[in-house]
């Protein structure tokens, strides 16, 4: 089986000004029935909000695409710390014949309320008021020479996700290629992230210690003494022939404790430490002193051992130190933990908790500022509750804003999906300047979005606005 690793690269894809981009519930699925585009003639169903359908156009969460080979499968792994197991021989054309050469597999996964935004994936129910909270979602389709491909029925795939939410009580759910339901497939714990955790563990047991600068003789501060060493006896100090050692300022102090120059020590040891100073252990049968020292080198070989230091040991040292804070990095992107389940199909998956409404209940009235330039009742705006407590986004649209609900005790922003890629925000701060007592007797409420100046264009703009809708 092969393996790959790969970097996940975050797109933006311009299309005509204007164009939205809209699909019905088209995951894919075992069945080639069920894969076909399914583009709802029905106006109410879109209004609801059962529908993919991707707010701004041109954004979308990207598909990393990986060449499979059918005869040995493959380990992939992303980014986030999600591993995808894909076995040999495992697909089959729309007719069901067996599928050989090398496939192209599509995977992209959804963490935060930025993906399920772009994405448009409907993450709530609008009969019953239900939501998602999410603890990872994922789409994961393939093709052979642009023609679809789907998984074999004796075949799974085993999809071990990265999860950034900790909890045993999430499920795992399938969306429905059709209706846009989200179909109960069973639970499973989720799993401590044991490579991320043992690569770091690696990492630390790796990084060796920074080498001491080397010090004149003509320059030390402190106390400074010679070993009359027998060599033939210590073959291991033989390194340190030449050096004379200063006391490093901890430990015992060898000029306060002149005793130890005039005894016949067995034992010499001389230890690096962690702190990059040498602890010297002088040991005899009756008695042992132990301080830290370092080496001091004469004005004569100083120059040369400080040319050999600059060039060699600190050159090698900080390649290992970068190399080590690049690795560092890249598993810093990985989640802690993972969420394994195996797959009999292509498809929109996703680890869920179902939420009750159980929340404040009201009709809000949004009030778009002039930087907007917006006419509520000819242009189609998409707004979205973001729950920052919860990993979780509710999407409405002006026609069920009349279902609107949320949490007063929760941070909360309403977001409003404008033409040509602006937004506006009601945000967490203007929530909690809401008076509830008031809001829960009139049931109404009049919300003043103000208009981001900034071109929501990429992932990361929309990730910028977020963050401007929960400062406080």
């Amino acid at each position: 089986m092969m393996t790959v690793t790969i970097k996940i690269l975050r797109l933006f894809t311009p299309v005509v000004a204007g164009v939205a981009l809209l699909a019905a519930c088209n995951s894919a699925s075992n069945d080639p029935t069920d894969q076909a585009v399914n583009m709802p003639s029905d106006e109410e169903g879109i209004e609801m909000g059962l529908a993919v359908m991707p707010p701004i156009a041109g954004l979308d969460v990207p598909f990393q695409t990986y060449a499979v080979p059918t005869s040995d499968g493959m380990r992939i792994e992303t980014t986030t710390g999600t591993i995808i197991e894909i076995p040999a021989n495992a697909f089959v054309d729309k007719d069901g014949n067996p599928i050989t050469g090398t496939v192209d597999i599509k995977f992209r996964e959804f963490h935060n309320a930025t993906d399920i935004i772009a994405s448009g994936i409907p993450m709530h129910n609008p009969e019953t008021g239900e939501y998602m909270e999410t603890a990872g979602m994922f789409e994961i389709k393939g093709e052979q020479e642009g023609q679809e491909i789907f998984v074999k029925g004796d075949k799974d795939i085993e999809v071990n996700l990265a999860s950034f939410n900790e909890g045993d009580d999430f499920n795992f759910y399938k969306l429905g290629p059709k209706d846009c339901r989200w179909e109960d497939k069973g639970t499973a714990k989720a799993r401590p992230n044991l490579k991320k955790e043992n690569r770091l563990a690696a990492l630390d047991a790796e990084l060796p210690l920074k080498p001491i600068k080397p010090r004149k003789h003509s320059n030390v501060e402190n106390f400074v003494f010679d070993l009359d060493v027998n060599y033939s006896m210590f073959p291991e100090l033989k390194t340190f022939k030449g050096v004379v050692w200063e006391y490093a300022g901890q430990g015992k102090n060898p000029e306060k404790n002149s005793w130890i120059f005039s005894s016949n020590w067995e034992k010499i040891e001389v230890k690096k430490t962690p702190t990059g100073y040498f602890e010297l252990i002088l040991t005899d049968v009756e008695k042992t002193f132990k301080t830290l020292v370092r080496p001091v080198l004469s004005d004569a070989d100083y120059e040369k051992a400080l040319a050999e230091f600059t060039e060699t040991k600190m050159k090698e040292y900080n390649k290992v130190k970068t190399a080590q804070a690049d690795e560092r990095a890249r598993l810093s992107l990985q989640a802690d933990l993972n969420r394994s389940f195996s797959v009999a199909g292509f498809g929109t998956y996703n680890w869920d908790i179902w939420h009750s409404p159980g929340r404040t209940i009201c009709y809000p009235k949004p009030k778009f500022d002039v930087l907007a330039n917006v006419d509520t009742d000819v242009n189609k705006i998409s707004y979205f509750l973001v729950m920052g407590e919860r990993n979780a986004v509710v999407r409405y649209t002006p026609r069920t804003l009349s279902k609107f609900s949320f949490n007063a005790s929760d941070d909360n922003a309403l977001l409003a999906v404008l033409p040509e890629g602006k937004i506006a925000i009601f945000s967490a701060k203007d929530f909690k300047g809401l008076d509830i007592d008031q809001l829960r007797k009139n049931k109404k409420v009049l919300m003043e979005m103000a208009t981001e100046t900034m071109t929501v264009a990429s992932l990361d703009n929309l990730d910028e606005v977020l963050d401007k809708a929960f400062m406080f």
